[in-house]
């Protein structure tokens, strides 16, 4: 292998290593970021659409139809993670919901 073939690949290698530790870290910020979102028991509509990965408005619209339960104990509406778990396994593959959701429990 010539001296510039050997220099090119090895360039091209650490590109992709570069890539590969930018895309590590970006999830283990992501993961990082719901980190806390796990351990709570209520959660607001914002913070359990970015857990489970649906829309804000879908939990919005559950709460108010009274299919997941929800209080509003001050200024914010606030979901039990229990009961939208419950409400994601018994509606698994139905009413528009994902057979996979990526439920991060």
């Amino acid at each position: 292998m010539s001296e510039t073939a050997k220099n090119l690949f090895d360039a091209l290698l650490e590109a992709f290593r570069q890539v590969v530790r930018e895309e590590i870290q970006a999830q283990f910020a992501a993961r990082d970021k719901c980190q806390g979102l796990n351990e709570k028991e209520w959660l607001k509509a914002n913070e359990a659409a970015k857990l489970y990965g649906l829309p804000k408005t879908w939990f919005e619209e559950k709460g108010r139809a009274g299919d997941i339960e929800r209080t509003k104990p001050g200024r914010y509406v606030l979901f039990n993670r229990r009961d939208i778990e419950k409400f994601l396994e018994e509606h698994r593959g139905k009413n528009g919901l994902p057979k996979s959701n990526g439920l991060a429990t």
